[in-house]
């Protein structure tokens, strides 16, 4: 069976660092892995790189058999659904960007009812209603990380990029976040220090 995702022999030197040095790593559709590593190790270059805002020195990096360029990006967009720790949201009333999201082309993000989100997904990650109706910015980082989490889960995106997405939440939430993509079908990529994405015994761990 073809690998998803396949990096073979990527090698990259970003300020003088040699981040990867012949780097292989193979992820099928559906495969759930756990990136960990010491912070500068590169993690945040593997997302840059995955995702076409960085290119490599060295190597390849397949997505479904094409190989990924820094100049080809978008052809790849449609395949992440990407959330990282700081959750980059526009400034302005939450509903509003929720419909601006519908409305991006390429997005399969549907506006529901009174909310935006899906209320399933707002009661199992525990975000509050109100919230909607407030600007992004009043949001305190674990409530931007559950919305950039349900947003995630709406566009139906073939694979998840999970940048540290559980750092601004409790334990309790922690555990929630981590069982759904334990046990969602689509393919997940974890970059974390937390010990509950390892503890599922679903993740892959890959560290460097």
């Amino acid at each position: 069976m073809t690998n998803f995702i396949e990096l073979k022999n990527v090698s990259l030197q970003f300020d003088g660092k040699q981040l990867f040095n012949d780097f292989s790593l193979s992820i099928g559709k559906g495969d759930k892995v756990l990136i960990s590593g010491k912070s500068g190790a590169g993690k945040s270059s593997l997302v840059k790189m995955l995702l076409g805002f960085r290119n490599y020195d060295s190597g390849t990096i397949q997505i479904i058999d094409k190989q990924l360029r820094s100049d080809d990006f978008s052809d790849f967009r449609h395949l992440y659904a990407y959330v990282n720790q700081d959750v980059t949201i526009r400034k302005g009333p939450i509903i509003e960007f929720l419909k601006a999201l519908e409305s991006y082309k390429g997005n399969v993000f549907e506006y529901r009812g009174d909310y935006g989100l899906d209320e399933s997904l707002m009661d199992l990650f525990d975000f509050d209603k109100n919230l909607i109706n407030k600007n992004s910015e009043d949001l305190s980082g674990g409530e931007r990380q559950r919305l950039g989490i349900i947003i995630a889960i709406m566009l139906k995106r073939p694979v998840y990029l999970l940048d540290e997405v559980t750092s601004g939440l409790d334990k309790e939430l922690k555990g929630i976040v981590v069982d759904y993509f334990s046990k969602c079908k689509e393919t997940v990529i974890s970059i974390s220090h937390d010990e509950a994405w390892e503890i599922t015994g679903k993740f892959r761990k890959v560290v460097w």
